[in-house]
């Protein structure tokens, strides 16, 4: 039987996956993997060159610190050991590609996958609690956006799901008071949106006439019911002791980094 030893400064999981790739070609029983994993110092490279050397192992590596590579290579070479460097001649190659080194931090690639994963959770989240639907969740929302209708709570909140915020939002309006689930959370988790009537007159007026009505005979464009919500709104809001951001003319990348900056995120 042939032992291989992963050797990495992260998880292993890349030199691994190799490893049971080749010996899958072989007889199940064939081999024994031993891993090693957040080889970060030379004296456990070492060591693990000492048990190699002692075990007639091969070691399969997967280093992105150069000098602990080098040191690898060459008392691997010395010891008469079999190795496998997975990942020096791909960086050796791109470095002379790019014309610039490596960064050399271990788990990278795993903490970009965590990040990707992150905001998948957290558009589908932000989906999931759209306009007040699932209040039952604002508990595990990292920020909960309160104003009145088309002030711009959904484009915002997905905008900030794309940073991995956990972002609910939800509609004031006078006659549906706001779930009690909604008082329940921190008033420094929860962001308040206000605008300019006159604008937001404009807006809704475009919104209906996209949706084929009058915005003449409509009272969700009417300016004493706009200024009645947002009256309504400001008082909920202050109720809650939430900060309010004012979104006239803003654009929805200014207004998520001025929360951002407000919540220090």
């Amino acid at each position: 039987m042939v032992k291989i030893f992963i050797v990495s400064d992260f998880t292993g999981e890349t030199a691994e996956h190799v490893a049971k790739a080749a010996t899958s070609q072989f007889s199940i029983k064939s081999s024994e993997l031993v891993r090693f994993r957040y080889v970060n110092n030379q004296d456990r490279l070492m060591e693990i060159l000492r048990r190699a050397q002692e075990e007639g192992a091969i070691i399969i590596a997967t280093l992105v610190d150069h000098q602990l590579r080098n040191l690898l290579a060459k008392e691997a070479g010395a010891r008469n050991i079999d190795f496998i460097d997975i990942l020096g001649p791909i960086l050796g190659m791109l470095e002379r590609k790019m014309g610039y080194p490596p960064r050399e931090t271990p788990g990278l690639m795993r903490r970009m996958d965590e990040e990707y994963f992150r905001r998948v959770k957290a558009i589908e989240f932000a989906i999931k609690c759209d306009d007040g639907k699932s209040p039952e969740l604002l508990k595990e929302a990292d920020i909960v956006l309160v104003g009145v209708s088309r002030s711009g709570k959904t484009p915002l909140a997905m905008y900030l799901a794309h940073k991995g915020l956990m972002v609910a939002n939800m509609p004031l309006v006078p006659e549906s008071p706001p779930p009690k689930e909604l008082f329940e959370v921190p008033g420094n988790k929860i962001i308040g949106l206000t605008i300019d009537p006159a604008k937001l007159r404009r807006i809704r007026e475009e919104r209906l006439r996209v949706m084929g009505l009058d915005p003449e005979v409509s009272m969700y464009a009417r300016q004493e019911r706009i200024e009645e919500e947002l009256l309504y709104a400001r008082q909920i809001i202050e109720t809650l002791n939430a900060k309010i951001f004012d979104v006239t003319n803003k654009a929805v990348e200014e207004t998520a980094q001025e929360i951002m900056d407000y919540l220090n995120i």
